[in-house]
């Protein structure tokens, strides 16, 4: 209990003089006395649910026995708030934070755990709407549907950010959190039979199929943050009708609160700062990127340069910090540079042959994706650093080393040099295709051969049940195009095959040859080493 039994005894009686006891549902304190926050003259915070009230809610402002603010609401008009904001969250918004029944605390909890239920579908369904295919790869704490909630209530009325931000940096802010957390957690326990979230200890996972085909959640979207704010605002005014002592008092408060500027603190300003994934950071705003690489580097002071990598075409930056003689490198990729529309005009070139996806999230859904589940499987890929989901930026750790291709052309130019490892990446891309997957850019630029061995670098068209033909058949003519080194290239085709077909399965090379997937290649291909390819594909199908 945060109240005393004294001011316990005191509040109820107060509440008693205000509200027939028989026509009382429930009493309960929150704000400033219960959060732990109040100043020696706060007032204390009561609502008081009332059986058929008929002016349905009502700020009752009182000096005897305590000063208090008693709002008083009609009983179903509560339970409307919780399901649907039906006074615009105006008084089912106090149970957000920390409160303290005094009787019928079931009605309460009751009650929070509605609303909270409708908070946590309308942050999933935002996070959804901006993040959409990677929206499920977030976890979703739960103290972040309370800070999510608070912070767009505070852009609604801004007097509250005092409040909200004492309520959880005073001497019991951990047990106010813990305590608004806890209906967050039931909330979402209850949620989790609709299918469209998973609730785990840390938090949710969103499931964005069945977020978006679920009439609840449906509903759920049709309310608009501004109605609610102006139905709030009108309901406050409509609930205060005082006299000009109690609003001069009642303003004067609120004047002290704006002047009294709280202390930062970064769930409220920034809650998407608080989402996780399981590999990498979140990084809620990307122009603060380079300043949160560095932090998660290890680096206070540090100056920076950059360099694009890959194709001409490419998205992929290096970014380099440097301290003194400590230097770390990243690599930065952007979905939605300009570039990147090279997958919308790749997919009408190879349109017959493969399907790119081109939109940016999806790509870095599956890059992210197949990353973890790759890894999961040995194989070697970067690890993960940071994801900017609302600028569609990835972020992973540099990997040293030559490219498969750059070997490849060595070996071409000149036989004498020694046979790149085309056999270990075919032996790993039928170990890929063993597992149901296929890369979609299997190009050997997107192989970077290190000291520990292949690694996997580009893997935004990688996907379950992909076409592993196409791997098969890029890698080969995109690596023999407009080369006539024949006899080279056979050598490099060869230990490729050689390696993928006593790995794997050799019916994607069978596939391969077929003219559907030689025909984008054709125009780059000289006749003779088409021949030899085709020839090739067929011997070892």
């Amino acid at each position: 209990m945060r109240l005393t039994e004294e001011e316990r005894s005191t509040v109820e009686r107060l509440s008693a003089a205000l509200v027939e006891p028989s026509r009382t549902s429930g009493v309960a304190a929150y704000g400033s006395k219960v959060a732990g926050y109040a100043r020696p003259d706060s007032d204390y915070d009561v609502i008081i649910v009332a059986k058929r009230f008929r002016e349905g809610v009502r700020y009752r402002y009182v000096d005897d026995p305590v000063a208090a603010s008693a709002l008083i609401v009609d009983e179903d008009m509560l339970v409307q708030d919780a399901r649907s904001s039906y006074l615009g969250e105006f008084v089912v918004g106090r149970l957000l934070n920390v409160y303290e029944p005094l009787s019928n605390p079931e009605l309460f909890r009751a009650v929070e755990r509605e609303y909270k239920k409708r908070v946590i579908v309308e942050a999933l369904l935002d996070l959804s709407s901006d993040y959409g295919e990677f929206g499920s790869r977030l976890v979703v704490p739960y103290d972040y549907f309370l800070f999510e909630k608070l912070h767009s209530r505070a852009a609604i009325y801004p007097p509250a950010l005092y409040s909200y931000v004492h309520t959880y940096t005073s001497r019991l802010g951990d047990e106010n959190r813990a305590a608004s957390v806890e209906g967050f957690r039931s909330a979402a326990e209850s949620l989790q039979p609709r299918g469209f979230l998973v609730a785990e200890p840390e938090g949710v996972r969103i499931v964005p199929e069945k977020l978006k085909g679920d009439a609840f959640t449906r509903v759920q979207s049709l309310f608009s943050v501004t109605a609610r704010g102006l139905a709030q605002y009108a309901v406050h005014g409509y609930a205060g009708r005082v006299g000009p002592s109690v609003f001069s008092r009642e303003a004067l408060s609120k004047l002290r609160r704006m002047r009294d500027a709280p202390p930062k603190f970064a769930p409220l300003e920034v809650p998407r700062s608080l989402l996780k994934l399981d590999e990498g950071a979140v990084i809620p705003d990307a122009s603060f990127l380079v300043k949160e690489l560095a932090r998660l580097l290890g680096f206070d002071t540090y100056s920076t340069t950059e360099k694009d990598i890959g194709e001409p075409y490419s998205t992929t930056r290096v970014l380099t910090f440097r301290s003194g003689p400590t230097e770390r490198s990243v690599v930065v990729k952007n979905y939605t540079d300009v570039r990147s529309l090279k997958w919308a005009l790749l997919g009408v070139w190879a349109s017959a042959a493969n399907k790119f996806s081109a939109g940016p999230l999806i790509r870095m859904d599956r890059e992210y994706g197949a990353t973890l589940a790759l890894r999961a499987k040995g194989v070697l890929v970067p690890l993960v650093l940071a994801v900017a989901p609302a600028e569609r930026v990835l972020v992973k750790e540099f990997v040293t080393g030559p490219t498969l291709s750059s070997q490849i052309n060595a070996f071409l130019k000149d036989e004498g040099a020694p046979l790149p490892q085309v056999g270990s990446y075919g032996a790993l891309m039928a170990r890929v295709h063993g597992w149901g997957m296929a890369l979609g850019d299997a190009k050997p630029s997107n192989v970077v051969v290190s000291g520990d061995g292949l690694y996997l670098t580009d893997l935004e068209q990688a996907c379950q049940g992909g076409d592993q033909a196409w791997d098969v058949a890029e890698f080969l003519y995109y690596t023999a195009k407009l080369s006539n080194r024949e006899d080279a290239m056979k050598r490099v085709a060869a230990s490729f095959l050689d390696s993928y077909v006593r790995e794997g399965d050799r019916s994607s090379v069978g596939k391969a040859k077929g003219s559907k997937y030689f025909g984008p290649f054709r125009p780059f291909l000289t006749p003779g080493m088409a021949k030899m390819l085709r020839e090739l594909l067929s011997a070892y199908a």
